[in-house]
Parts: C-alpha cells; structure tokens; sequence
C-alpha cells in the first residue's frame, strides 16, 4: 500500500505515488433494488462491506432521477469492491442505506 499526504492549496496539484507491486485480491460485485423510487427525485446511496467491525470498503454515490409518470423499481448493478486475497474464508457484511435528496419542490426562477 502506498499513501501520501498532501495539502490542497489551489491550482492544479500533481501526486506520484510511486511504484507498487500489485498483490492477490478478491473481488465482490454487489447488485441493489431500490424500490418504489419516486419520480423526478435523486436518491443517495450507500453500500459498505464489513469484516467484523473494521469497514473494509464503502461506496457513496448519488442515483440520478427517473422520469416516469409514477414510482418504479431501480436495480444497481456493478457495484464493486477489491478486497485484499486471504488465505482464510472471510466472512464479511454488506450493509447499505438510500435516502432521497430532494424533497419534491420545484423552484421558479
């Protein structure tokens, strides 16, 4: 694993992390319904993978709004995590939550 710490102080910022030789990894691809999304209304997503207590991966992204005429069901496909190779079985837990981010108003301007 490589990390650098950086400061952000405007403009452009170039990072070169160097060279890493790439190990075994685990791949798990989740796939997610959401149900009854409402229309014309984004959705906030998150999807963590546990091991014991320890996060071992999270994906927050925002579900653009659909434009039907009533609610529908929205499957998430490919949503992916790396997981470092074990020897030993793992045994994970894949947790997730949505909410709206928008309420519904629409605003004249």
């Amino acid at each position: 694993m490589l990390e650098r710490k950086l400061t952000l102080e405007g403009g452009t910022l170039y990072c070169d992390l160097g060279s890493l030789e790439p190990g075994g990894w685990q791949t798990l691809d989740c796939s997610l319904r959401l149900a009854g999304v409402l229309p014309e209304r984004r959705v906030a997503v998150s999807v963590e993978v546990l091991e014991g207590d320890v996060v071992r991966g999270s994906r927050i992204f925002a579900v653009p709004a659909h434009h039907g005429p009533a609610a529908t069901d929205l499957v998430l496909r490919g949503i992916r995590f790396y997981l470092p190779e074990s020897c030993s079985p793992r045994r994970l837990t894949v947790r997730s939550d949505a909410h709206y981010l928008e309420q519904g108003e629409r605003c004249l301007l």
